[in-house]
């Protein structure tokens, strides 16, 4: 029951942790990658390297888990504090050495933890006769059912805090409860009884209290918050000071209410067509785009929004009077009718979610549902007086892949870059849109005739002509741009070099030939060489397991969250299936090699699964390329094969070191998480940045073949 409550709260712990680490790194999705580098980092470290000199009985380990959940609303609002302890300027990001500082000191204390915890709990469970495979089963259930619990509890409207605060007291309940229950504990079961109660009311009271606590703490970052509320997407907070209304996603202003920027993508959109009479609208009905585009007359007007608790946030506020539908918007593309306008108002291409939108793929699905001549319209944020390499090249990647759609596409800069495609010739000056817009009789702010004169007329537009000259590679659900620039971008506020550098040089250099057959070669003779000394040879095979593993996963989240973008929502789910997939596939790998007296079935179950590593790599990467559709059920089912993989690999190495005893435990389970730790923060920091998701995967077919060196 210990292990099981290891597994619980340590994914628990790291779901908590990594939408908290989210918000606070202003919705940067690199954060997810190197936080679970730490988290592994940590776990191995605790693992592996904690002394063994303490005594492991199970009250010192019940202590250990409870101080762990304990102290995770203490975590939560660590994170939260952050900035203002370190006196960070609001909106902005804190300095580098500052950032890892609070990265490492939010997930590193548990994760020790609960890698010591796991190190324990499988020596107790040796000494009673029970193999290290079967362990890590049993603490991979427990994450199974923490995924579960947490998932169900998003679902049901939960907010990040009030499941920590529930986690802290549950996990000490049923720890006393275990004890009370334990074999010869009898006597204590009467004393154990009382104190159990009063942790559920102390529990049930702090969560009732913990919506009003959590605004608090997110009023340590904004002041004039009214309110704050969990998504399936993001954190949506809103704040009011005097007559404005401002809307944050992730701490990411989005919206603020006496502008009136959303006038210039509707109106020039919508003055492209000669009459707009069908027109559907992604995202922006809060931000007023709605309003906008109803007054050039259309007959039929489709809006389609993806996040319902933003929307109904910012309803709260702004009485807005939409008439939008929920939905994905590219679902809903694949569904729809066919428009004469489409307009996407969607977030910035700046994560995996929103960048989703502005894929070749993307855009073939809006020309599949235009009609002759229709038009499509989208913005690109973009300085008004220095466009930085980084930026240009995100812009031309951008651009690229609308090319690769459309045979006619114009960028026009204004206060923004405005993308303007379509498969009819589009207006070549201003005077054809100033016809146009005296002829609706448009009364705006800010797009008048004299604005489309600049528009079509500025330096800017030559500028933005040149845009092809870069040769971008087309921007694409398998090849994202947006992590190459959130990557080089977040690391260029702190070291603005960076800047001057022009962004291709790296994706040219991690692809490379020449630097592939280096990195193999290296490869090769470190595995080669470690055949020689049997512990560096089973905590190698360890290692590859755990790298490969989180490669896999790396890359099918992110292929999942390129079609469907709920992965903020969605994450329990996922990991629940790569845990399962650990649990079955520990519980099998010790099951088949106890049967045989020998290791021979060990290590002929090695070289099978690793060869089907080497298979399904190829395969996920098949399934990127062509983009076919990878649901919740393929993308699960998938998670769950990678899964037991691993652990299969994990219970066949941990046969082959069972002459050890007790020191293969730590060091085994430490290598499979520190391989999983530099898996991790290579996918986030290079290798899906620098290269994509395919070439990502076909590192795990390559290292699974290199791995059967030393089987």
């Amino acid at each position: 029951m210990l292990l099981f409550l290891v597994g619980l709260l340590a994914i628990l712990c790291q779901i908590v942790l990594l939408r908290e680490l989210n918000v606070a790194f202003y919705g940067v999705e690199l954060v997810y990658g190197i936080a679970l580098a730490g988290w592994m980092a940590g776990s191995a470290a605790g693992a592996a390297f904690v002394p063994r000199r303490i005594a492991v009985t199970g009250a010192r380990l019940a202590w250990l888990l409870a101080i762990a959940a304990a102290a995770l609303p203490g975590q939560v609002a660590l994170i939260r504090a952050s900035r203002l302890m370190l006196g960070g300027i609001p909106g902005a990001f804190l300095p580098f050495g500052q950032q890892l500082l609070v990265l490492a000191a939010s997930v590193l204390p548990q994760s020790i933890v609960l890698g010591l915890a796991f190190r324990w709990a499988a020596q107790l469970a040796a000494a009673r006769g029970r193999p290290l495979a079967r362990s890590y089963a049993v603490e991979s259930v427990g994450a199974v059912v923490g995924a579960l619990a947490a998932t169900m509890a998003f679902a049901l409207g939960m907010q990040t805090f009030t499941l920590a605060v529930l986690t802290a007291g549950v996990v000490p309940t049923l720890l006393l409860a275990v004890r009370a229950m334990a074999p010869g504990s009898t006597a204590q079961q009467g004393p154990l009884v009382l104190p159990a109660i009063l942790l559920l009311v102390a529990t049930a009271v702090a969560a009732r209290l913990a919506p009003r606590v959590d605004l608090l703490m997110t009023g340590w970052s904004h002041p004039a918050v009214i309110e704050t509320r969990d998504s399936p997407y993001a954190r949506v907070t809103a704040t009011v000071s005097g007559s404005q209304t401002a809307l944050f996603l992730d701490d990411v202003l989005v919206y603020e209410s006496e502008t009136a920027q959303h006038e210039e993508l509707a109106h020039v959109a919508a003055l492209q067509h000669p009459a707009p009479r069908r027109i559907l609208l992604l995202g922006g009905s809060v931000e007023g785009l709605e309003h906008e585009l109803r007054r050039h007359g259309p007959e039929r007007f489709d809006v389609v929004e993806l996040d319902r608790t933003y929307f109904d946030v910012a309803d709260r506020r702004l009485q807005l009077r939409s008439t939008a539908v929920f939905d994905d918007p590219r679902d809903f593309l694949r569904r729809g009718a066919e428009y004469d306008l489409i307009v996407v108002a969607m977030p910035q291409p700046t994560s995996g979610q929103s960048n989703r939108f502005y894929t070749a793929e993307f855009f073939a699905e809006c020309r599949q549902r235009m009609a002759d001549g229709g038009v499509l319209g989208f913005r690109l944020v973009l300085p008004e007086n220095l466009v930085t390499p980084l930026l240009a090249l995100r812009t031309a990647s951008v651009v690229a892949a609308a090319r690769s759609v459309f045979p006619f596409v114009e960028v026009l800069q204004g206060s923004s870059a405005l993308v303007l495609a379509s498969a009819a010739p589009l207006p070549g000056s201003a005077d054809v849109l100033i016809d146009r817009w005296h002829a609706r009789g448009l009364a705006t702010r800010l797009v008048t005739p004299a604005y489309l004169h600049y528009l079509y007329e500025n330096d800017r537009r030559a500028e933005m002509a040149r845009l092809r000259t870069i040769g971008a590679v087309p921007n694409s659900d398998a090849r994202p741009v947006c992590y190459q620039f959130a990557a080089v971008n977040w690391l260029a506020r702190f070291y603005p070099g960076l800047l001057r550098v022009d962004p291709a040089i790296f994706a040219t250099w991690v692809v490379g030939r020449g630097d592939r057959g280096a990195v193999a070669a290296c490869v090769i003779v470190l595995f080669a060489l470690a055949r020689r000394w049997p512990a560096a040879r089973t905590a190698l095979l360890a290692g590859a397991a755990g790298f490969s593993g989180m490669l896999l996963e790396s890359v099918l989240l992110l292929a999942y969250q390129a079609r469907s973008g709920a992965l903020y929502e969605r994450l329990g789910i996922l990991l629940m299936a790569f845990m399962a997939g650990l649990a079955l596939g520990a519980w099998l790998g010790g099951r088949v090699i106890a049967l045989d007296r020998g290791l021979s079935v060990a290590r002929r179950a090695l070289v099978a699964l690793f060869v089907t590593s080497s298979a399904i790599g190829a395969a996920i990467a098949m399934l990127v390329v062509s983009g076919a559709p990878m649901g919740l059920a393929v993308t699960g089912l998938l998670l769950f094969s990678v899964g037991a993989l691993v652990a299969g690999i994990f219970a066949c190495v941990a046969a082959l070191s069972h002459g050890e005893g007790g020191a293969a435990i730590g060091r085994l389970y430490g290598a499979d998480l520190a391989g999983g730790a530099l898996g991790s923060l290579l996918a986030s920091l290079v290798l899906v940045p620098m290269a994509g998701l395919v070439p990502t995967t076909w590192v795990v077919v390559g290292l699974s073949a290199i791995a059967l060196l030393l089987v």
